[in-house]
């Protein structure tokens, strides 16, 4: 599959277009695309309240929860970890599992802070 990067705008595919993938359906709120309402995930839903160890649990079953929508269209991917962490900007998720036969791991930033720099 080939895609775009959203922050470059340059051509991506194998597993970087996988990670692109799901960082755009982890950060698209579910109901939030008018002609894909069921695309996204329940993850944003959380972002606004206390990071309490509880809300991180409801965030990682929220985030897991969204793999097995087909409407998000991720079934090439079998998740076995995801850990949501803490820091300075908001929150990553990280996951684990099973893609292309191969085990791959990757980072998904969910920051409070939207400004990235294009270089």
């Amino acid at each position: 599959m080939i895609g775009i990067d959203r922050i470059t705008g340059r051509k991506i595919d194998g597993y970087e277009q996988l990670v692109s993938r799901i960082t755009q359906v982890m950060t698209t709120p579910l109901g939030g695309r008018v002609k894909r309402s069921g695309f996204g995930s329940r993850v944003r839903e959380n972002l606004a309240a206390n990071m309490t160890d509880s809300m991180l649990v409801r965030i990682q079953s929220d985030a897991i929860d969204a793999f097995y929508n087909p409407e998000n269209g991720l079934s090439d991917f079998i998740p076995d970890r995801c850990i949501a962490k803490r820091h300075a900007t908001g929150l990553s998720l990280f996951f684990s599992g099973r893609w292309q036969g191969r085990t791959v791991k990757f980072e998904v930033p969910l920051n409070v802070s939207t400004s990235e720099s294009i270089t």
